[in-house]
């Protein structure tokens, strides 16, 4: 974690609260879904997907959009690190945000770091080019 520049995209709140913790000069930004569980297609917030993932959480589409606003609401101009663990829920994630970056066009490397949710020791560290 040693770029204070860099806007991390971290796995839901728990790992939001650690990063602040440990990290407290660094920028954050929770996503807090988990793709593991129900079904989903594509890799954008469009209608059909908050209509179908709102309720499959069984809240209302603004609830659903209200929580996932940090994402949707992503600057593409910034430079963002995927920090996530490595299991099923953040594969899932991870996979997503990916996707989600190409779609909307992210023109930067996306940086990925896969790290222990309990202490974020950075496991794998990897970029993907645009």
């Amino acid at each position: 974690m040693r770029d204070e520049n860099m806007i991390y995209i971290v796995a839901g709140d728990e790992m939001l609260k650690l990063m602040k913790r440990l990290y407290p000069d660094h920028r954050t930004v929770p996503f807090r879904e988990d793709l593991s569980k129900g079904s989903c297609s594509g890799f954008c917030f469009d209608a059909g997907f908050i209509k179908h993932r709102a309720s499959f959480w069984g809240v209302s589409q603004e609830e659903y959009t209200a929580k996932m606003s940090p994402i949707i609401d992503l600057d593409m101009k910034k430079d963002y690190t995927l920090c996530f663990g490595n299991d099923d829920c953040c594969a899932a994630n991870l996979k997503f945000m990916i996707g989600y970056l190409k779609s909307k066009g992210y023109p930067s490397a996306i940086n990925v770091m896969i790290v222990d949710e309990y202490d974020l020791t950075v496991l794998e560290e990897y970029s993907i080019q645009p």
